[in-house]
């Protein structure tokens, strides 16, 4: 299992998600603030920023089974996979 964060309020949600107990709204919640401050930082034009991170959630919640196994702390995990997504929705 990934090492803990618990200064990472994702940690918990992330977790429960990806064991299947979890609740999706409460992720969404949770990682909306960092994937915006993410796509502000990596300056995506204002009109995508939007579709950019509902695009990098569907993809966090669909493939969040996998993070466990990378055991990297959810943060890191999140963060990439949304710079993933970001460069390859801003890239289209």
């Amino acid at each position: 299992m990934p090492a803990t964060a618990p200064h990472f309020p994702c940690e918990e949600a992330l977790r429960e998600l990806a064991d299947g107990q979890g609740d999706v709204r409460r992720c969404v919640q949770t990682l909306t603030p960092l994937l915006f401050a993410l796509a502000d930082h990596l300056e995506l034009p204002e009109h995508a920023r939007e579709q950019a991170v509902g695009d990098a959630l569907k993809d966090i919640c669909e493939h969040c089974a996998q993070w466990p196994r990378t055991r990297l702390p959810a943060q890191v995990w999140v963060l990439a996979m949304a710079r993933r997504r970001f460069r390859h929705g801003h890239a289209a």
